[in-house]
């Protein structure tokens, strides 16, 4: 009764569907900017097709054991995937701006393991990664999720398979299935509704969608006739290609509406079982065909085409010449992996397992020791580099602010490529919070011991001014304590971590019990916007007056829609004074707003040490004024030493 599962033969429309699931991605990708449903297609015939393979192998040969079927998937997948990956390592090496090289280097690692959705979940809540763009290497989630379904995929059809065999029912089969998909389901829907970001590569959230092509495959090998065909063709083309460009951007995949997509390919594939409606013939075509074949290749060329084009011409738009252009050269060097990388692998039997597991280790091994030799020489660059920048006596300014005329600038690689890595000395130290921890953490820095004691408390933005604080610790007998917590200044802000509130309030109550001579933090915080001052920030400074000790606050600095460092590297040719430099009123009020506070909080104004009357500016005096976009880089904030410990004797004369 089971040779059912045996009798589903190889159909041509489900290559054109893959090909046609291509198609939509790049042109999503290339001129659209929204997510399209096509990896979802993608998905459900990897489900339907995997699952078709293993059944039929264990109901008609009596196959239980996965190594074959894994190696199978080495061979096939791997040449193609890991020569992707070998080039765009190196091209990025030599084209990739260097603020975000290292976080590259590690996708391509992360990739080459298979994990690389894992990472941008990671990525996804990651402070100082916020702000990155998109990796080269990024398509490759995609690939890791089916990968580690085709892990998972035997665990769940041979027991069940042997279970349907034993009592001579399908039954096992469709429940189990069934079962374990809505299981997905409901955690995809909870998920995307909590954390939309993080569910879009989790493979849990994503199992279902393999699952449903499983189900299809069961569906089909147990019923004899499709009616309305035609209709269902016309209807899954409808909701593939009507579903990307209507989706509304921002829907919540893989949520309820991933269901367009994926019922869309269900359609298309349950309309060609057993003969061909006019879709299924147009999906059948031999050009359609031969797309089909190279279709995961086609997608994994196309984005790092994309990436360095948008990095080499420095633009985030692309025409549709360029456009058409990315996408023939990626159709034409996913010809050439076919035809010379995959072919000669193709006629060896699953069977072989050893030898199919030699080459997918023959491919591997290249690559990800090659990527850790780059991370490693990037990292040597970027410990040196920080290495120096902590250890060195910068020179303090003593002008009166910055100005166009007094620029100079030659910055040259290695210090951009460091930029991101050269960090106050809390983040190595680990006493700088992350996460959702609301322990209050402290270092000690300065002169310490000393009976003179500073706080200084917030977020990064507070941390930021630690390396010139310190010094002024040192040469003036004060003990400098950092309490400090990423993207939580002191009070909290609307878009803060949860433990943001309590972190903070735990953060004033050890003030309160230590009783320091003053409380250093930030008095304004600007965005994209106007800058401001949160309600809690003043609630702060009430609760630290209320215990009689004195609050200095430095108000914030600029913040750059841009990356710093990358904006500098992207203009090397034609660098001069202006260069990323952005107007001072769209992000910086023309006075400090803590100045209608001055009854409890005492202010420090550095904004003429980062800006003329009328821009902000990205480097000088040969400074990198900027690790990123919006957090001021180590060396400039020792070279405005002189400038804040100016600022601090004219508030706290008493202190020195």
């Amino acid at each position: 009764m089971f040779d059912k599962y045996c009798e589903i033969e190889y159909r041509k429309d489900i290559q054109g569907l893959r090909a046609l699931g291509a198609v939509i991605i790049m042109v999503f990708h290339i001129w659209l900017n929204k997510v399209s449903g096509g990896v979802d297609v993608f998905f459900v015939v990897s489900g339907f097709l995997m699952s078709s393979l293993m059944l039929k192998e264990f109901f008609k040969n009596g196959v239980e054991n996965p190594l074959p079927f894994w190696g199978g998937v080495v061979k096939r997948v791997f040449p193609s995937a890991y020569l992707v990956l070998g080039a765009t390592l190196v091209a990025s090496y030599f084209l990739l701006s260097p603020s975000f090289l290292m976080g590259s280097i590690t996708e391509v690692i992360t990739s080459a393991l298979n994990i690389e959705n894992i990472q941008l979940m990671r990525k996804s809540v990651d402070y100082l990664a916020s702000d990155e763009p998109s990796s080269p290497v990024q398509q490759f989630w995609a690939l890791s999720i089916q990968i580690q379904f085709y892990i998972v995929l035997p665990f769940i059809l041979i027991p069940l398979a042997k279970t349907s065999k034993k009592i001579g029912s399908s039954m096992p089969l469709y429940y189990g299935i069934s079962a374990i998909f809505l299981l997905s389901f409901i955690y995809a829907l909870f998920s995307v509704s909590n954390n939309p970001v993080i569910s879009y590569f989790n493979p849990m959230s994503r199992a279902w969608e393999f699952l449903f092509g499983s189900l299809v495959f069961l569906l089909l090998s147990n019923i004899k006739l499709v009616k309305y065909r035609s209709i269902l063709g016309f209807l899954g083309i409808f909701l593939i290609i009507g579903g990307a460009f209507f989706i509304p951007r921002g829907a919540k995949f893989p949520g309820i509406v991933s269901l367009i997509p994926v019922v869309g390919a269900t359609f298309i594939i349950i309309s060609g079982f057993g003969g061909s409606g006019f879709i299924n013939k147009f999906l059948s075509n031999h050009l359609m065909v031969f797309l089909g074949g190279i279709s995961f290749t086609i997608y994994l060329w196309h984005w790092p085409i994309l990436i360095f084009y948008k990095e080499i011409f420095n633009t985030n738009t692309v025409g549709f010449a360029q456009g058409t252009a990315i996408m023939l050269l990626a159709v034409i060097l996913a010809i050439i992996t076919s035809k010379i990388i995959e072919a000669p692998f193709r006629k060896i039997s699953r069977e072989r397992v050893l030898l199919n597991f030699s080459i997918g280790a023959f491919c591997f091994f290249p690559v990800i020791v090659s990527a850790f030799m780059v991370r490693s020489h990037i990292s040597s660059i970027g410990h040196e580099v920080s290495m120096r920048w902590m250890e060195s006596d910068v020179k303090s300014y003593n002008g009166n602010g910055v100005s166009l005329e007094s620029v100079s600038i030659e910055i040259d690689r290695n210090e951009l490529l460091a930029a991101r890595s050269v960090l106050p000395e809390p983040y190595n130290s680990g006493c700088h919070q992350n996460g959702d921890d609301s322990e209050v953490k402290k270092c000690r820095f300065g002169e310490i011991g000393s009976d003179t004691k500073i706080v200084l408390a917030g977020g990064s933005h507070a941390t930021q001014w630690l390396p010139a604080l310190k010094v002024i610790g040192e040469d003036n007998n004060i003990e400098i304590i950092s309490m400090t917590k990423s993207s939580c200044p002191l009070g909290g802000i609307k878009d803060s971590n949860d433990s943001c509130y309590e972190w903070s309030e735990n953060v004033l109550n050890e003030i309160a019990r230590m009783q320091p001579f003053a409380v250093i933090t930030n008095s304004t915080r600007t965005g994209t916007k106007e800058e401001y001052i949160p309600n809690s920030y003043v609630d702060s400074w009430s609760f630290l007056s209320s215990k009689n000790i004195k609050v200095v606050g430095i108000r914030d600095n600029p913040r750059f829609p841009f990356d710093v460092p990358d904006c500098l590297y992207n203009h090397k040719i034609s660098l001069d004074a202006s260069t990323c430099s952005i107007d001072r009123n769209g992000t910086l009020q023309a006075k400090s707003p803590a100045e209608k506070h001055v009854n409890l909080i005492s202010n420090i104004d550095m904004s003429d040490m980062l800006c003329t009357k009328d821009v902000c500016l990205a480097h000088f005096n040969g400074y990198l004024m900027y690790r990123d976009s919006h957090h001021i880089h180590l060396p400039y904030v020792k070279f405005l030493k002189g400038k804040l410990e100016e600022n601090l004797k004219n508030i706290l004369p008493e202190l020195f």
